[in-house]
């Protein structure tokens, strides 16, 4: 029997921007999103029917899980595709503005194109994968991407400098659709600067990235979660100048040029908040090497 096993990457958003608020009722955004390799690990394998196993209490093990949702959508549009078991061991936080689900997602619909030889390109996933989720565009291709329309149009931008990140989710999650709701765009007259952290990417420029970010959310999730303000305001605190929720939150996140400075760092926060991250940018190369298919007796079958 075949097997996919997929290793699929969550995402931080180094600039999110919210233009207007659209007629369909979504919002108008533009974002800078990069892939970092704190990541989830899908394995694909057939079975009787479709079904999800995980590591998780906080993943509901049915249907409605967006893994689940890849299966039976590809299973909607390629008849060849047999039901499938998809174990998920996650280590990316849920419900944390990282783009697990998504990701999830994405990897489902990655290992089934490559286990089942459907031949779909890059664009071809990101339309399929827009019907399920906003994010999950992006999470097909990286690794580095400006995210516009309601976050689902993605243009590649240049690779980031290595980059590195020490993230902390809080215990409680955040609702995307009362932030976007409690959102009231007209009245903020600041808004992060996008071009300028796509001008640092083009000159590999990682101090320019760095003083780029900025998350028009946080208006919105700091009224509703004071809690979110407060932990970003105790990171900076812990000596990190560039720190920044990501998504919709509530994870916040600090980043760094300099590997031993970030490691410093994430000792130093580490002892306030034991379930600290430590990661780095995710690259073109990892991204290629996501998917790894297995034969019959576990020998892995060459992708080229």
């Amino acid at each position: 029997m075949k097997q996919a096993t997929v290793t699929a990457y969550a995402k931080i958003n180094l600039v999110l921007d919210v233009l207007r608020k659209r007629d369909d009722g979504y919002h108008e955004v533009a974002m800078v999103m990069q892939a970092i390799d704190l990541a989830d690990t899908i394995v694909l394998e057939e079975a009787q029917r479709n079904w999800l196993i995980t590591d998780n209490k906080h993943v509901p093990p049915n249907m409605n899980n967006l893994a689940m949702r890849a299966v039976t959508l590809m299973q909607q549009y390629f008849h060849q595709v047999p039901p499938l078991q998809v174990t998920l061991q996650k280590r990316i936080p849920v419900a944390a503005g990282l783009a697990g689900g998504s990701t999830d997602c994405a990897g489902v619909m990655l290992g089934i194109n490559q286990l089942y030889h459907l031949g779909l390109g890059l664009s071809d996933l990101e339309r399929l994968g827009a019907e399920l989720g906003s994010d999950i565009p992006f999470c097909m291709g990286g690794p580095t991407a400006l995210a516009t329309g309601r976050g689902e149009k993605i243009e590649p931008l240049p690779a980031c400098p290595d980059l590195f990140f020490v993230l902390v989710k809080p215990s409680f999650g955040v609702s995307t659709p009362k932030v976007y709701g409690n959102l009231r765009v007209a009245e903020l007259r600041e808004h992060p600067d996008v071009n300028r952290c796509i001008r640092g990417l083009e000159e590999k420029n990682a101090g320019q990235v760095l003083r780029s970010m900025g998350n028009l959310l946080e208006h919105s999730t700091f009224e509703l979660q004071p809690d979110v303000k407060k932990l970003k305001d105790s990171m900076i605190a812990c000596g990190c100048p560039h720190v920044l929720m990501s998504g919709s939150g509530p994870t916040v996140f600090a980043a760094f040029e300099e590997e031993a400075q970030a490691q410093q760092y994430y000792r130093t926060v580490s002892k306030q908040y034991p379930g600290a991250i430590f990661a780095r940018t995710v690259n073109q190369n990892l991204l290629e090497e996501r998917v790894a298919l297995y034969g019959t007796h576990g020998k892995e079958i060459s992708t080229n």
